[in-house]
């Protein structure tokens, strides 16, 4: 659509090229015309500017409603850093008081990858069943119950188990956090919250590492340094999640497309999605709470104003599909009421609601049917399962996480004997990641997929390099800069890039087996993190250029760019199927071919 202030615009370069050729013909200007024209323009632009401004922000929730949502993000994203970043200070003391062994101590390092591998399964399914507040909000449990296990335990065992418990929070967390922000927040802010999301993963990290160096330097910790590096610290920072959780709503979105709870009519939804798009800031939610609570006040007519709250124009859809309930007459008017007032004798039997065990059971089964290639299957569906689920891997595989969380045990093989020193360069490597999570927010809609993961792979194979000479050299100065540039370029590319592409490349396969495709390959993203953590120190220490071996997987990620992955950026979701249907290797395969 055209800009309301182009017509003005038109009409005063009109004026000028008039008084040009008044003044080219020999006959007098008339500035005051002229000026006129100007002034008007630039009248004209102020209140179109001013009303676009006016507009934009009228579509935005309140300031209370978007400082609750920005907690909610930041508090979870927060959360799953911390846990994951908590273990790499207190390993070396906790190998010592509790007498491990490498096999075992990479077994507890890797457990949070294992629980999220279960975490991010069951969390898929708890968030469709329950709800997705109502998962994070579940989350808390373990997040809570594995750091009191890990503080506590005394052997091999306690330890392993207050890992994996921790890692079922973080799987049921990295699937359900980023899906509530992208369902409740306005379209204009949604990429921020998702993206402060990610910026709070990065920042919990490098609050671990800050809190496990402060713990060094402070010394005299009674029962060992390590309880509370890596117990009492994501115990505390659970804490701010929920909290967060109160101050938020359940998903009007989930409320209104899940079946209804048990022992509640159909009715029953509408009412509660208005409840929660009410306290998202919604006015349009709020009249039709006031007219289905006061029947004899009349109804609500739908609102022409299509595209200003799209949750809204969701609830009026599925309402009006729905035969418009609420509004039908008053007796049904007056059970809406009743809902309000929590009367259960207007309830009615509904359907009840599949539980998380059947859910689950249905992504095996559609996974199952993807790759056998099952007629009712769309077709592509088993290239974009592919390619998400190599691209988890090879995200996870490179030793990207292990790298972090093995900071200090790689600076202290190359030579760096001190706790505090290991802790505060550790720091230096979690405010690399840091930087890189701001780096892709700025560049990840900037270039195209291809270029970001293709040199993404190359820049950190380079990286990785510099790392495994610092390494053999026994050099703590190139390792730390290794370490450093490694994780740098690869969470500025490759750690925000998958994300969008997983989402890009399973939609070929449809809202129903994309979503068992998008699940399989979180779970394979974890599981091949749980493999790594569990065998990168008997990697690392096989010899002084073993870790060359995740520079040749760096490389595999730019050849999986190069060849495998079509370039999705600026498509649809609809473009991208017909993009995934053919691979950059099948299109030159056939040009050479051709030829």
């Amino acid at each position: 659509m055209a800009s309301p202030i182009l017509p003005v615009l038109l009409g005063l370069e009109t004026a000028v090229e008039q008084s040009h050729r008044d003044e080219k013909f020999g006959r007098a200007v008339d500035l005051p015309d002229l000026e006129t024209a100007v002034e008007q323009s630039h009248r004209c632009e102020k209140v179109s500017i001013e009303s676009a401004r006016s507009t934009c922000k009228s579509q935005l929730p309140p300031t209370k409603v978007l400082f609750q949502l920005s907690v909610f993000a930041f508090a979870s994203g927060l959360l799953f850093g911390v846990d994951l970043g908590s273990i790499g200070g207190g390993l070396q003391s906790m190998m010592a008081d509790l007498n491990l062994s490498v096999v075992q101590e990479q077994a507890v390092v890797s457990g949070a990858k294992g629980g999220a591998i279960l975490g991010s399964l069951f969390g898929g399914a708890l968030m469709s069943t329950h709800g997705r507040r109502t998962a994070v909000a579940l989350a808390v449990v373990p997040f809570v119950i594995g750091p009191v296990l890990l503080g506590l335990s005394t052997s091999f065992v306690p330890a392993l188990l207050g890992r994996l418990t921790m890692g079922l929070g973080i799987g049921i967390t990295a699937v359900a956090a980023p899906c509530y922000l992208a369902e409740v927040s306005p379209k204009h802010i949604r990429g921020a919250m998702v993206a402060l999301y990610e910026v709070a993963l990065a920042c919990g990290f490098l609050l671990a590492s800050i809190l496990s160096w402060l713990v060094e330097v402070a010394g005299d910790c009674p029962g060992g340094c390590w309880r509370y590096q890596s117990g009492l610290v994501p115990l505390v920072a659970a804490l701010p999640l929920l909290l967060a959780i109160m101050l938020v709503p359940e998903s009007p979105r989930w409320l209104l497309l899940s079946p209804p709870a048990k022992n509640h009519d159909a009715s029953s939804r509408f009412v509660k999605a208005l409840q929660a798009m009410q306290r998202l800031g919604s006015m349009r939610a709020a009249e039709r709470i006031f007219a289905a609570a006061n029947p004899s006040m009349g109804t609500v007519t739908k609102s022409t104003q299509v595209g200003e709250d799209e949750i809204m124009d969701l609830w009026e859809k599925c309402h009006s599909d729905a035969g418009s309930p609420l509004w039908r007459h008053a007796d049904e008017a007056m059970q809406a009421s009743a809902i309000f007032t929590q009367d259960e004798s207007y309830l009615t039997a509904a359907p009840e609601r599949p539980s998380v065990l059947v859910v689950l059971g249905r992504t095996f089964v559609d996974a199952f049917a993807i790759v056998c290639c099952s007629p009712v299957v769309p077709r592509g569906a088993l290239r974009g399962l592919l390619l998400s689920v190599l691209g988890a891997v090879l995200d996870q595989v490179c030793a990207s996480t292990s790298v972090l969380s093995y900071a200090q045990h790689l600076l202290k093989e190359a030579g760096v004997v001190s706790a505090v020193s290991q802790d505060g360069m550790a720091i230096a490597v979690a405010a690399a990641k840091v930087l890189g999570v701001l780096l892709g927010l700025s560049i990840v809609n900037k270039v195209d997929r291809r270029p970001l993961l293709g040199w993404g792979g190359a820049l950190s194979a380079v990286g990785i390099i510099v790392l495994s000479f610092g390494s053999a050299y026994k050099s703590p100065e190139v390792l730390l800069a290794g370490m450093c540039s490694f994780i740098l370029i690869f969470v500025a590319t490759w750690g925000l890039g998958y994300w969008v592409i997983v989402t890009e490349v399973t939609a070929v396969a449809g809202p129903r087996y994309g979503s068992a495709c998008q699940a399989l390959a979180t779970a394979m993203l974890f599981a091949s993190g749980w493999i790594t953590s569990l065998t990168f120190v008997w990697i690392s220490s096989s010899g002084p250029w073993s870790l060359m071996v995740y520079a040749g997987i760096a490389v595999l990620m730019a050849l999986y760019a190069a060849l495998l992955l079509p370039e999705t950026r600026g498509c649809t979701l609809e473009e991208c199927t017909e993009q995934v249907k053919e691979m950059p290797i099948e299109r030159w395969l056939k040009k050479r071919l051709g030829n």
